[in-house]
């Protein structure tokens, strides 16, 4: 039996390995948030290696893309192929053209750990399905393991397609996982394994270990889907002569239906919930609470709280069920945390050609944008809450609306009408003024507040009557914001436009 996963010594060296085959989905997003978590909690360095051997479905542009989402996120790597480091090449398309994979192989070859295997794809495919007929795991029947070297470097060298199998030890592999903790697999369902494919291109399972190796990685951090292959790779790191990195395997995020979460669910990409309008720290602090907890009942904590604090011992293995639910919540209150020039930033892209169609000026905006913040929950909001602030619904659409007829509503416009010359025009004020011109607008609205209760009406009466007159509506925004971000013109207008439908 063989014992792998111990606690290595020396500096922590944590790598994250994307595949460019796609875009960076939230899962692979926490396992670099996982990653680089660890890295900067231990004083350590992250590296990130990518994993481009499928030649036909990677690109440079979703490699481009992983890169760009996980500088969004923040989650900063200390080697890579753009900034690159003292263990490159950083992608393993350049590795295995310098033959590093080839050489490692070649080794193990000549020590008799591996051997070539010249089976056509059919027999394969049908090997296979017998297994799976019989109920059995499928592994290769070992057919040409037992062929003499100098046979089948002959074949090689007369040009006879071959991979090259690693040969499995007749014992079983127990990975000590930081996890999961002590997970045994039986030798004999492992199957001899292909480690070089016929044309020269490393396995998934050889390429990663001849890496960790070469980079030095202390801590192998990814999904739990990952444990099969590390029993491989625990008997290639010690066919190669070399101690294997400690594992931690968390668990999978899954959708509210048990299943893996995927596109059946909506949104999974990190550039999906980017242009969705979820901020960058939202989505972070998300993704590390789904199987991590700091706590204390804690929830919402900075990247730089959560490098001080993350444990991987405080990782949870059960699944994690993806809550869109509590991910809105984060990101509302990181909205509202926003400071008014990050705001006007952030909802920037999002706003479209609307405050050009209803010609605010930059004072309006400023104001309407203070205003709605509260009520989002996601930065594609704020085009629609905007124009739903300076929008008139006609009045009486609403059945309640119909109150703006009563005797005190109607007392109330009157007052309101009266003192409407108190309020700043659109173009008195810039976006710097924004927050002064809705004290004031607190102002003039406390001096009505007075007149009413000089006349017994009740603040709430006062309340609803502007904001039926100012938006056809019960509901909306603050009064005060109304006030100041429809400015004086509109507010003058609707006034008298509600006091005419109260006759």
């Amino acid at each position: 039996m063989m014992t792998t996963g111990g606690q290595p010594s020396g500096p922590v060296r944590v790598r994250f390995a994307p595949s460019p085959t796609g875009t960076l989905h939230v899962g692979s997003a926490r396992t670099a948030l996982y990653n680089f978590l660890f890295a900067r909690h231990e004083g350590g360095v992250l590296v990130l290696r990518v994993e481009d051997t499928d030649a036909a479905r990677s690109s440079r542009d979703f490699e481009e893309s992983i890169m760009a989402d996980l500088a969004w996120l923040c989650l900063s790597w200390d080697e890579g192929p753009d900034i690159g480091g003292g263990c490159g090449p950083y992608r393993q398309s350049e590795r295995s053209a310098a033959g590093v994979y080839r050489d490692a192989a070649m080794r193990l070859l000549e020590a008799g750990k591996a051997y070539y295997c010249f089976c056509p794809q059919e027999r394969l495919d049908e090997l296979r399905q017998r297994c799976l007929d019989r109920g059995e795991m499928p592994r290769y029947d070992r057919a040409c393991a037992g062929l003499a070297r100098e046979e089948a470097a002959a074949r090689v060298a007369a040009g006879e397609p071959a991979t090259i199998r690693f040969r499995i030890p007749d014992r079983d592999v127990v990975v000590e996982d930081i996890i999961h903790g002590k997970v045994r697999f039986a030798g004999d369902v492992l199957g001899d394994f292909i480690i070089l494919r016929s044309d020269g291109v490393a396995s998934y399972n050889f390429a990663v270990v001849v890496d960790d190796i070469a980079m030095d990685i202390t801590h192998v951090i990814r999904g739990e889907d990952h444990l099969t292959n590390t029993a491989r790779q625990a008997l290639l790191y010690d066919a190669l002569g070399a101690a294997p990195p400690a594992f931690a395997h968390h668990s999978l995020i899954m959708g509210p239906d048990g299943g893996k979460l995927s596109k059946r669910h909506g949104a999974t990409s990190v550039g999906d919930f980017r242009k969705m309008g979820y901020l960058a720290p939202a989505i972070v602090n998300y993704l590390a609470l789904l199987s991590w907890s700091p706590g204390e009942d804690r929830e919402k904590l900075t990247l730089t709280e959560m490098g001080e604090e993350f444990d991987l011992a405080r990782v949870s293995r059960s699944p994690a069920i993806f809550d869109i639910q509590k991910l809105n919540w984060l990101n509302g209150l990181y909205i509202r945390e926003l400071g008014p020039d990050d705001f006007h930033g952030a909802i920037g892209p999002f706003l479209g050609e609307v405050p050009a169609q209803l010609s605010l000026t930059a004072g309006q905006l400023a104001v309407a944008e203070a205003a709605v913040r509260n009520a989002m929950v996601v930065l594609t909001d704020a085009a629609g809450l905007i124009e739903d602030f300076f929008v008139m619904a006609p009045l009486g659409a609403e059945e309640d609306s119909a109150e703006i007829r009563e005797p005190e509503a109607v007392a109330v416009l009157d007052l309101a009408l009266a003192a409407v010359g108190g309020l700043k025009a659109a173009d008195e004020f810039s976006a710097a003024d924004a927050e002064t011109v809705i004290a004031e607008a607190k102002e003039w609205l406390s001096a009505l507040r007075q007149q009413c209760k000089e006349r017994d009406i009740p603040p709430k009466r006062l309340f609803r009557t502007l904001r039926i007159a100012l938006t056809g509506r019960t509901s909306g925004p603050e009064v005060p914001y109304l006030l100041a971000g429809l400015a004086r013109e509109t507010v003058s207008e609707r006034l008298r436009a509600a006091r005419e439908f109260a006759t």
